[in-house]
């Protein structure tokens, strides 16, 4: 076994970053375990296809891309706008 010496700021630096690291994984674990990282909201879909709001609305409105509405509040499945894209790249002859 091998013994090693460490300062102490430098160790709690170290568990600090540890400690972060954590509970990152710990909220993406919550995150997967509710589904949460399979739905999307406007401003993710609009970032995502580089389009501006009023345009995801057209998209919405046409049936070109499926929603859920929650309360006030629509979200996308991140499979839906996979689908999506893909249907427009074929649409384009790029896939």
């Amino acid at each position: 076994m091998e013994i090693v010496n460490t300062e102490a700021g430098t160790f709690g630096r170290m568990n600090a970053a540890l400690e972060e690291l954590v509970g990152k994984l710990q909220s993406e674990r919550k995150d997967t375990e509710y589904g949460l990282e399979e739905w999307l909201d406007n401003q993710d879909v609009c970032r995502l296809l580089d389009i501006s709001p009023s345009k995801l609305i057209t998209l919405r409105r046409s049936g070109a891309v499926a929603y859920s509405r929650i309360d006030r509040k629509i979200f996308y499945k991140r499979e839906d706008i996979r689908k999506f894209i893909e249907r427009e790249l074929q649409k384009q002859g790029k896939a």
